[in-house]
């Protein structure tokens, strides 16, 4: 799978991450607007204003600076949703207390005004608007008969509500859309913070520190898979040794051996396919596996990497150093284990070592 590829699925995936996500918000708020019971309101407003008795002026601009500190609105106001207004109320409608279990009865001034506002919420739109219009009238009547020189009266009747204030569906689905997309964004930022870690940790494990070829590990599982495969499916193996490191390398700076390696595996992948693997077989000696690759092609391809290897590399210091590399070649057989294909490869890169040669093909 190409990088492309490999992130256009993960494009969808996302996608379909968050629409679960949406999906399932929206599911639970339906699920809960289901099983939420309706509540309506009812509002009655009031007005409140100096008496028509005052006859002086001084009178008329007294009350209306007094008006004007909003004391007087504030304690309408409470009186309106006093208990002892809505018992009163409750007694003279003859409704058992019971009703009032789920009812709220709350009022409010208005801003920079002297207009009341009294509600009444509960989940009957016939019995809140009963009780907002009657409590208003009997709050009207307990103030009159205590208060002369402000007068209260209703600017508007309580008009019986046709359609729940709460749950409001449009809201609900906008607000769950927005949680259960929010959620699975932050699901997916959780996600691909812990996946770049591991994908990190992932890629040191498979990867040699020094020479940053694959490690040997790494390439036996590689083998493993390749030979699962169908046995007509062609498999090359190759292990190429350093002969011209040999009591050498242990004794160059760290630094200085690491770029001679990595050079190496340069050299290397210069030469192979995008399919082809390189690994640090050991200290000196590096393996290459070809899959799906026959005998002719992968001895030309050995042949380009030992005379890629046999072109010396030059240190910062001016000194050169040849390679001398020396590589055994095998391909595989049809009962081929990875254990005997192991040991098929290092016999005939032995043969060549102690034969001089530079390339030896076991087919």
């Amino acid at each position: 799978m190409t990088t492309s590829q490999a992130n256009f699925k993960r494009y969808q995936n996302g996608w379909r991450i968050l629409i679960f996500f949406i999906a399932t918000s929206l599911f639970i708020s339906f699920a809960w607007m289901i099983t939420t019971t309706p509540l309506y309101r009812a509002s009655a407003t009031f007005l409140v204003y100096p008496n028509e008795t005052l006859t002086s002026s001084r009178d008329v601009v007294s009350s209306l600076d007094t008006l004007d500190k909003r004391t007087i609105s504030t304690t309408y106001s409470d009186i309106l949703q006093s208990n002892r207004v809505l018992q009163d109320t409750l007694d003279r409608l003859q409704l058992d207390p019971a009703l009032m279990k789920n009812i709220r009865v709350y009022s409010q001034v208005e801003q920079d005004t002297n207009i009341l506002v009294l509600n009444v919420e509960g989940s009957d739109p016939k019995l809140v608007t009963l009780l907002a219009n009657n409590v208003g009238q009997n709050g009207i009547s307990f103030i009159k008969s205590i208060y002369q020189v402000f007068d209260i009266v209703f600017l508007d009747l309580a008009v019986e509500p046709a359609k729940p204030f709460h749950p409001r569906p449009l809201l609900v689905i906008l607000i769950a859309a927005g949680i259960g997309l929010a959620v699975g964004i932050l699901f997916l930022v959780l996600r691909e913070s812990l996946q770049v870690p591991l994908a990190t940790l992932r890629e040191k494990s498979q990867t040699d520190r020094q020479s940053l070829a694959f490690t040997r590990k790494y390439l036996l599982r590689m083998l493993s898979q390749e030979l699962i495969k169908k046995k007509e499916i062609p498999l090359a193996f190759s292990l190429i040794y350093l002969q011209g490191l040999e009591d050498l390398l242990e004794g160059l700076p760290e630094r200085m051996a690491a770029d001679i390696l990595q050079n190496v595996v340069g050299r290397l992948h210069a030469m192979l396919r995008g399919n082809d693997r390189v690994a640090r077989w050991d200290a000196l000696t590096f393996s290459v596996m070809l899959p799906s690759t026959p005998e002719l092609p992968a001895t030309k391809t050995l042949e380009r990497l030992i005379s890629a290897l046999e072109e010396p590399i030059v240190l910062e210091t001016g000194d050169s150093i040849a390679l001398d590399p020396a590589a055994g070649l095998v391909l595989r057989h049809a009962e081929d284990t990875l254990e005997s294909l192991i040991e098929r490869g290092e016999k005939t890169l032995e043969q060549a070592r102690q034969g001089g040669q530079k390339l030896i093909v076991a087919a």
